[in-house]
């Protein structure tokens, strides 16, 4: 087996960093409130909104990310994306998380951006709502998470009812990522079967401006860029036969296709933060000495920095195989689902274990420490909590 990445990695990667140099870099030298100590405060207003200077900075490294052909790369070249494949994405995703916080988590549009469940657009709806978000003109958001139903999702209580020609939606959905800023959500709602079917579920293709539909409540998430996430209402929401992605009744495995790439590229972010964790720490124990010798000659300190390497050497494996069988079209439910159960368990313990190394120092707002310890929380609970990728790699095994 070649474990030499791919040249379009490289590739790929070093224009990323000339990008970041030319095009982010300034920003975050030109706007550096956003990303100090207060950055939480700054960001958002007294309704836990993103700011305009903010939303600003964010539109336009999108736009300047599509016009150097980073937004949407992992799209098919027939929709004007890169095709970049699987493995290809998440040695990148890596490369990205391994720096201190910044705008670039803007340059691939995240939640917001282009994704293959767009794909099963019709030609209206490609003209519609697929090119102009390739464009980076628009954003969308993925509607699935209930206050309800998290892991449990096609438990999921809102209902899509025929009337006519249209659909009626009514429901709830929570922990929207993008939801204030979107242009259109992608709905899933039930639209036919018993609670707890896998079949039964349809995806809509709503409008912000469509009449029932409204955001509600925008959440204050720990550790997470405050103002992106929020409620979405739905009370007597109409939409016409034409809003439908795919077929009816069939939403949902294409909810958990989507849900298993992102797997794949949380394990791959996580090993690049911890890689940034881990060098920070290192020059860290090289530099600061007690009792006369660096710490890092001591056991205490280096012993933990020798776990944490492996560790990430472990889960830089883990998720670069699975991404491989998946783009080999093998099945690779139990190995996603593994990499994503390590990689979240990495990214704690390199968020941990930094702090633990820098002591006092770790807990102060000056470093990114503290900042990565609170966001690596979430690892654990989004796209499949821990004990629903046990359950996974149960059953494949069993």
């Amino acid at each position: 087996m070649d474990f030499s990445e791919p040249s379009e990695a490289v590739q790929i990667k070093k224009a990323l960093d000339e990008f970041i140099k030319q095009e982010v870099a300034p920003l975050e030298n030109e706007y550096d409130e956003f990303l100090g100590a207060d950055y939480e405060k700054e960001i958002v207003d007294d309704e836990h909104r993103q700011v305009p200077e903010y939303r600003n900075i964010v539109e336009e490294i999108r736009q300047k990310s599509v016009e150097a052909g980073f937004y949407g790369m992992t799209m098919p070249e027939e929709v004007g994306g890169g095709d970049v494949d699987i493995l290809t994405r998440a040695i990148v995703g890596e490369h990205m998380s391994n720096r201190p916080p910044g705008f670039h988590s803007a340059i691939f549009g995240g939640a917001g951006g282009p994704t293959p469940i767009l794909l099963n657009c019709d030609e209206r709806q490609r003209e519609e709502y697929l090119e102009p978000l390739m464009d980076g003109e628009i954003t969308t958001c993925f509607a699935l998470t209930e206050p309800g139903h998290g892991s449990d999702a096609h438990h999921m209580d809102t209902r899509a009812e025929k009337d006519g020609d249209e659909w009626v939606i009514n429901g709830q959905k929570v922990y929207i990522t993008n939801a204030p800023y979107a242009d259109f959500a992608m709905v899933f709602a039930r639209t036919s079967g018993d609670d707890g079917d896998l079949s039964g579920i349809t995806c809509f293709l709503v409008d912000k401006e469509t009449p029932g539909f409204e955001v509600g409540k925008i959440h204050r998430a720990m550790g997470m860029t405050p103002g992106t996430h929020a409620e979405l209402h739905f009370d007597d929401c109409r939409v016409g036969e034409e809003q439908v992605l795919g077929e009816v009744d069939a939403g949902f495995q294409s909810a958990m296709d989507w849900i298993g790439g992102g797997r794949i590229n949380i394990a791959a972010g996580a090993v690049g933060t911890a890689e940034f964790l881990l060098d920070m720490s290192l020059e860290y124990a090289r530099d600061r000495e007690t009792f006369g010798k660096p710490i890092g000659h001591r056991q205490g300190i280096s012993f933990q920095l020798a776990e944490l390497a492996t560790d990430i050497e472990q889960v830089r494996q883990l998720y670069r195989y699975a991404a491989w069988k998946m783009d080999n079209g093998e099945r690779a439910r139990k190995e996603e689902s593994m990499a994503k159960l390590r990689g979240a368990k990495l990214a704690n313990d390199a968020a941990d274990i930094a702090m633990q190394v820098h002591g006092g120092a770790g807990f102060m707002k000056d470093l990114p420490i503290e900042r990565n310890y609170r966001s690596a929380r979430v690892f654990r609970i989004f796209e499949g909590t821990d004990e629903i990728q046990k359950r996974t790699i149960a059953r494949e095994l069993i």
